[in-house]
């Protein structure tokens, strides 16, 4: 764990290393799934390291640059947006997490081909679809990927293995309290036999193992042999498998057979969200740039199994429509926290601004993005809606469409 003393909200700046990566479905202009090949506007999706696609051929991946501050990472996205959407033509992106309402059956949904150099991924794929269905594999969202500056940790983690804690602690941490990030950024609400989910992908029936993973967060050393005896069990093929809403990144963390070096956390919960043409309030950058640096210095008991199942069961509940009485209790204790937190730190004023709007939207249901799209959409029934907002999207970047990228 990291020690208190040494790093504390006085320590903190907002420096650090970012880095977006965003899933859309192509889409036709009647809202049903593309099924064109990858769009050779974009080269070999195999070696093209920022517009690939994910499982299926069908959807577009965007990985932008890694960028020193919010602000330029967002210029890198709209950036590669304006590209995408100049070269798919006719094609529209699908804005939201959920699917499209019109999709052709399971097995005629194309599993993404990257040729006979990429036999690993196409296997890979394969693998996915057998296992968890292509319907679910066709789910998309936003990965938000951080680091701090070395320069700034070296001060006072001094060797390897005090980053592998620090980034531990993080990581773990930023699971047990993922409920707050979950609820706040759900925006793909649908109605299932079990209930109406404020994120479908977020939540039960989502983008969840076939069997809960509890690993073991006490040091690198515990965290890779639980996560090896999991891949040796069969429940996952191996790291990039684990289907987690935190999940630290680094050699060894991401394949066992390495040395453990941490350098980065993901946060894979925020939904695409179509109420904003880049898919993702800005806002919501730094209220989770502000959630980690909070949950770094936040000290707690280890984070065990049984901690994790009261996280899993709380943040199962954050991906729901209805509010249960604790998950209200635990909401306006993170705010307190939060807000305790910006007192003690000299952070700029954009981030207590995102605090702010994320609490006006916490008391106000109407201004909460899954509510605001249930609405829209007549509670997920009506996907012209959806298509709308789709083409004022490509309206909005087919003005940009050829400006330059920043460098």
């Amino acid at each position: 764990m990291p020690d208190k003393k040494r790093f504390s909200p006085s320590r903190l700046t907002t420096n650090g290393r970012f880095g977006l990566e965003r899933e859309n479905l192509r889409i036709n202009p009647d809202g049903s799934l593309a099924l064109t090949p990858h769009p050779e506007a974009f080269g070999d999706k195999l070696t093209n390291p920022e517009i690939t696609t994910d499982f299926s051929e069908s959807q577009v991946e965007i990985v932008t640059p890694v960028s020193s501050s919010i602000p330029e990472m967002m210029l890198h996205l709209d950036c590669l947006t304006a590209k995408v959407v100049k070269g798919i033509g006719t094609e529209l992106l699908w804005p939201l997490s959920s699917t499209p309402a019109i999709l052709p059956p399971e097995e005629q949904i194309p599993i993404a081909d990257f040729g006979p150099d990429g036999r690993d991924k196409n296997d890979y794929r394969i693998y996915l679809s057998k296992k968890y269905g292509r319907y679910k594999q066709l789910y998309c969202g936003i990965h938000f990927n951080f680091s701090f500056l070395q320069e700034e940790l070296s001060e006072f983690l001094t060797d390897q293995s005090m980053v592998n804690r620090f980034y531990l602690h993080l990581t773990a941490q930023a699971m047990r309290y993922r409920f707050f990030l979950v609820h706040l950024l759900s925006a793909s609400p649908v109605k299932k036999d079990d209930g109406f989910y404020r994120s479908i992908r977020l939540g039960k029936q989502g983008y969840q193992n076939t069997r809960p993973i509890f690993l073991d967060y006490t040091d690198a050393d515990f965290y890779v042999k639980s996560l090896s005896s999991y891949i040796k069990k069969g429940t996952i093929e191996g790291a990039r498998e684990l289907y987690q809403h935190v999940r630290i990144k680094g050699k060894g963390f991401e394949d066992p057979d390495s040395p453990p070096a941490a350098s980065r956390v993901e946060l894979r919960i925020p939904d695409l969200n179509p109420l904003y043409p880049g898919g993702i309030n800005p806002d919501d950058l730094y209220l989770m740039h502000l959630y980690l640096m909070w949950a770094v210095q936040k000290e707690d008991l280890p984070f065990d199994a049984e901690s994790q199942k009261e996280a899993r069961f709380l943040c199962d509940q954050a991906a729901m429509m209805d509010v249960s009485d604790e998950l209200s209790v635990q909401m306006n204790q993170m705010f307190d926290q939060l807000y305790t937190f910006l007192s003690q730190s000299d952070l700029p004023k954009i981030y207590s601004d995102a605090l702010d709007h994320a609490k006006q939207r916490w008391l106000n249901p109407e201004l909460r993005y899954a509510e605001q799209i249930a609405a829209r959409t007549q509670n997920g029934k009506d996907m012209n809606e959806a298509v709308f907002l789709a083409k004022k999207m490509k309206e909005t970047y087919m003005k940009m469409a050829d400006s330059p990228c920043v460098p």
